[in-house]
């Protein structure tokens, strides 16, 4: 490892599932880490390298603090689903430690394929992510009547459905839902609908939802 990067915390972006679409350079940084640190679907992409793994679950504050103890002995590189700079906890990692002290190597996010997937732009969308929050459906009901189209980041308790239903209770009608169900893995599947239809939607695996208004 290059000088330059003694005592510094690699973050880097995994993408958004497949392994196809981790860069080299994350895979270099990889390679080279002391310790490796992620959830235990991003450990599983590396079974061949040689560091010290760690799982990360819910305890980031917990991680955080010992990150920032390893940094000044060991290598650390932090592995992320998505890129580190879109709703990640990287950003709990850089307010501890100072950005001097990280290194972030960014990677395509779901939001990104999602886009590209319906074949729409998205430099001029609005973004919300309901991953593991228990609010944020005021949030959410804001951008979707001041914006064209909002990407949303779901997870098993805010799926698309709730979301439709949650949209519709606050008199939201005219919108398209796409619904990204398991993106760059097997079973990937695009739907496309009003949200009436999208409240008894069923989904498996992870999604992103795209809310567009409707082109009259």
């Amino acid at each position: 490892m290059a000088e330059y990067y003694k005592n510094k915390v690699i973050i880097v972006g995994c993408g958004p599932g497949l392994k196809a679409y981790i860069s080299p350079k994350v895979l270099y940084y990889v390679k080279k880490a002391d310790v490796l640190v992620g959830s235990g679907r991003l450990l599983k992409l590396f079974p061949g390298v040689d560091a010290e793994k760690l799982m990360l679950e819910k305890n980031y504050g917990i991680m955080v603090d010992r990150i920032s103890r390893w940094s000044f002995t060991k290598q650390v590189v932090v592995l992320v689903s998505g890129d580190p700079c879109f709703f990640s906890y990287a950003k709990m990692i850089i307010r501890k430690l100072g950005r001097e002290s990280c290194i972030i190597i960014p990677a395509i996010s779901s939001i990104q394929l999602a886009f590209a997937a319906i074949g729409e732009s998205w430099d001029d969308a609005s973004f919300v992510s309901l991953h593991g929050r228990i609010a944020g459906y005021a949030k959410l009901i804001k951008k979707v009547r001041d914006y064209q189209k909002v990407g949303i980041l779901t997870d098993q308790k805010n799926t698309p459905a709730v979301i439709a239903r949650r949209l519709l209770e606050d008199g939201i009608r005219d919108r398209i839902m796409y619904i990204c169900e398991n993106l760059s893995l097997p079973g990937e599947r695009i739907r496309e609908l009003d949200l009436a239809s999208a409240v008894n939607i069923k989904t498996h695996g992870t999604s992103v939802v795209i809310i567009k208004k409707r082109d009259f």
